[in-house]
């Protein structure tokens, strides 16, 4: 499954949305302070989307790109222990497009 993505802009919405799903998810569960079934469920799918990303034009050929490189292949181990990595690798990514954008 790849994410056929053309422009900036709709490519910035898919990362902060799926920057916000995993914090809004992650903080529920440290809440609850406990494991649930359903837990399994957002960690491997936030997996499975990260891992379908790839690489728009407007950022081939620059840092952005190696740094979403390396989230896509940490989440097509879809090992949901580097899910927190994958965060903070796409977190970097939407902080430095968006400071591109101003």
């Amino acid at each position: 499954m790849e994410c056929a993505l053309v422009n900036k802009q709709d490519f910035l919405e898919v990362i902060s949305t799926w920057n916000s799903i995993y914090a809004s998810n992650h903080m529920a569960y440290e809440i609850l302070k406990k494991h649930h079934e359903d837990e399994a469920k957002w960690k491997n799918g936030l997996l499975k989307v990260a891992s379908a990303l790839d690489v728009i034009e407007d950022i081939k050929g620059t840092p952005i790109e190696l740094l979403l490189n390396k989230a896509i292949r940490c989440a097509k181990t879809y090992d949901v222990s580097k899910l927190q990595e994958v965060h903070e690798l796409l977190h970097t990514v939407e902080k430095f497009m968006y400071e591109d954008e101003v």
